[in-house]
């Protein structure tokens, strides 16, 4: 994903088109190394990142939803984590309130990794609001908070 070639468009897209059949793939090895893929284009492409940032998005969260793989979901927050990074508040538009309302959900998974990683990618999204999300987002932040004090109070 690193490779100067991968800059070029039509190479570019063909490979984004293989590895979104692949993020369908039933095989959750496949599913989960083309999330990995989709996360790497940061690192071949960092300038591409926002011309196909709705693309990226869908499938990212869209592997939030895999109920056959946590392997997939962990792979998925470390791709959204990297593609966060290389956007603003407004480049993510209406993913945002899905996002944190996905990620959110794993905060009191029974997956340490996954749990770990829900914080890391609340902390990007905190860092990424801005204006038009800030209100939902504490609200979003107060709900975890109040969640996390009644269960370790029990």
């Amino acid at each position: 994903m690193t490779d100067p070639m991968l800059r070029e468009k039509k190479l570019l897209k063909s490979v984004l088109r293989i590895l979104e059949e692949r993020s369908q793939d039933r095989n959750s090895i496949v599913r989960q190394m083309a999330v990995r893929g989709l996360g790497n284009i940061v690192n071949g492409a960092p300038v591409k990142v926002k011309k196909y940032k709705k693309f990226l998005l869908d499938i990212l969260i869209g592997a939030l939803h895999d109920v056959f793989s946590s392997e997939v979901i962990g792979e998925s927050m470390k791709a959204l984590a990297k593609v966060l990074k290389e956007l603003k508040e407004k480049d993510i538009g209406s993913s945002f309130k899905d996002l944190t309302e996905q990620i959110r959900a794993y905060f009191d998974d029974e997956n340490d990794g996954l749990r770990s990683v829900a914080f890391v990618l609340f902390g990007i999204l905190a860092q990424l609001t801005k204006k038009k999300w800030k209100a939902y987002f504490a609200e979003q932040v107060e709900r975890a908070g109040s969640y996390f004090c009644c269960t370790y109070q029990q």
